[in-house]
């Protein structure tokens, strides 16, 4: 008796072992389009995600979004390095206080 190996149809693309279920959601630019929905209201922004063909072993789940390994050291990255810096801008819009200063 032999012993088969079946591989994956879609193998992921970081494993090799699995089958690839879902493509990396990771966004990696921004473009325009002027499409039409079904209701023919325009479109718009779109979003350009990284789509690396992915199994569920590999990929990380963030707030419903799978990312790749590669992808995924990436968001750590910038989560680690970001420089965030307060102001009023944000407080001020949800109290509501928010006014632009017209000259």
């Amino acid at each position: 008796m032999t012993n088969l190996i079946v591989l994956p149809k879609y193998p992921c693309s970081f494993c090799k072992k699995r089958e690839a279920t879902q493509f990396c959601d990771f966004v990696i630019g921004y473009s325009w389009t002027t499409a039409k929905d079904e209701n023919g209201k325009m479109i718009g922004p779109q979003q350009k995600t990284c789509d690396n063909q992915i199994c569920k072993g590999c990929a990380t789940n963030i707030c419903g979004y799978d990312f790749c390994p590669s992808c995924n050291e990436l968001r750590m990255l910038v989560e680690r390095k970001h420089d965030k810096r307060r102001g009023r801008l944000m407080i001020d819009i949800v109290l509501g206080e928010f006014q632009l200063d017209e000259e």
